[in-house]
């Protein structure tokens, strides 16, 4: 025999009661506690606790002596005597990261087999700091990264994540060709703009053959602006290392600074889009 209506809507208030008196505990708990910012991810019975206003309820309304008071600015990072502050020098280099591998499958790009790496005449141990795959650094300047990083572990007992190093014009070519597919603007990420547009004709012109193909056209034009003595990307220079810091705390940037003041040799930049430290090590 079906159990009549209003028997069944009884049965299924009373199977709602548990968990309405533990989302009212809960929210009873936050308000003793202060945590006034939670209430609003639980979702309230209709009943009243004190302090608590029902939700939707529209707040009081301020006394009108009560003027709003401006935000304060936020505060310096750190001192300027806390550390030594980073060099700028009068033009800034670029600085461009390279393409992830999921972009480079996405512009058709066969992955990279060569890296350029030296073979080790010796038998060699990975470096305590992290380096991003594709990352390559000369032996001189992984040698003082690894300087930088003993440093920079002694005083807070973290190690370094190297995202980009040095590039050959064929790595700077694979980048911009990736770059170009995805339907990134060059012009306004390379300063040199006779540069960018040297490399764009070269990829044009070889649009319609296999990627490989107009890879290497664009790295003939990179290549022969090196000769030149014309640096499209800052990478493109020995020396040019980047490492992460949107992960770093303030502290922990007082410190890389001061690993690389310790180091010497070392120019800093800090750049912000995307956030890293590019260093040109001499």
């Amino acid at each position: 025999m079906p159990t009549p209506p209003t028997r069944r809507a009884a049965a299924q208030e009373r199977s709602l009661e548990p968990p309405r008196r533990l989302r009212a505990l809960a929210a009873a708990l936050l308000c003793a506690a202060g945590c006034r910012e939670r209430l609003e991810s639980i979702d309230l019975p209709s009943i009243g606790l004190p302090g608590l206003d029902p939700p939707g309820a529209s707040a009081p309304a301020a006394p009108a002596s009560a003027a709003p008071r401006a935000p304060s600015a936020p505060r310096a990072a750190g001192t300027a005597s806390a550390a030594p502050r980073a060099a700028a020098p009068a033009t800034r280099p670029e600085c461009d990261e390279l393409p992830s591998e999921e972009e480079e499958r996405r512009a058709q790009l066969p992955p990279l087999t060569a890296l350029g790496k030296a073979v080790p005449t010796e038998p060699w141990a990975p470096p305590p700091y992290e380096v991003l795959p594709g990352v390559t650094l000369p032996a001189k300047i992984a040698a003082k990264v690894e300087q930088i990083d003993q440093g920079y572990a002694r005083r807070t007992r973290e190690h370094l994540v190297i995202t980009s190093g040095t590039r050959d014009a064929n790595r700077q070519a694979r980048a911009m060709f990736t770059k170009l597919r995805l339907g990134e603007d060059l012009l306004q990420l390379y300063r040199n703009k006779a540069a960018v547009q040297e490399i764009k004709k070269a990829y044009q012109a070889n649009s319609r053959k296999p990627p490989e193909q107009v890879v290497s056209a664009m790295e003939a034009v990179i290549q022969d602006q090196i000769d030149r003595g014309i640096y499209v990307s800052a990478h493109l220079r020995k020396g040019a290392v980047d490492v992460r810091n949107r992960t770093m705390s303030p502290k922990e940037k007082r410190a890389f600074l001061e690993s690389t003041a310790e180091v010497g040799g070392v120019l800093v930049l800090e750049e912000t889009t995307p956030a890293h430290y590019h260093l040109q090590i001499d």
